[in-house]
């Protein structure tokens, strides 16, 4: 844990709004805050260390999951990479895309079940942004890693 970790979801999303106002916004496009998808996988954010790491936890709903009642691994590579996104655009201090992302699962999960999301960037640059992350249960338990390159888009100043 970091002296600088904004901890709880409200002051989380207060301090990322702000931060997001402030950075170039490409012409023509309208800032949706929070995103559509953010919304949609309702995700509840709970450390967020500036340029270093995102955590969120998500309650995985019926909805997402498979015939036999498992979260479909897409569900889950989208929640992950909803955090990425989120991370990378904040790191970048601008708008970023993403270049791969590659998702290794490790166990499945039930709908019902509770997850904690961990991204962190492990090398920030000027041109790309290389990010990891690690998805546990309610037990604690590793259920999936990604990795993932994002670019770092430059902004047309008009």
């Amino acid at each position: 844990m970091s002296d600088e970790a904004i901890h709880g979801h409200e002051q989380i999303l207060e301090h990322t709004f702000a931060m997001l106002r402030s950075f170039p916004i490409p012409p023509g496009v309208n800032l949706l805050l929070p995103p559509p998808s953010t919304k949609t996988l309702d995700m509840q954010f709970e450390e967020y260390v500036p340029a270093r790491s995102l955590t969120a936890t998500v309650a995985v709903p019926q909805q997402y999951a498979n015939a036999v009642g498992l979260l479909q691994g897409g569900f889950l590579s989208a929640m992950i990479d909803d955090l990425f996104g989120a991370l990378s655009y904040l790191t970048a201090r601008g708008p970023t895309t993403s270049l791969d992302m590659t998702t290794h699962y490790m166990r499945p999960v039930f709908a019902g079940e509770r997850l904690r999301l961990h991204t962190e960037v492990r090398k920030g640059g000027r041109t790309a942004i290389f990010l990891a992350a690690e998805a546990h249960n309610g037990s604690d338990k590793l259920v999936a890693t990604a990795t993932c390159t994002v670019q770092v888009l430059p902004v047309p100043s008009s």
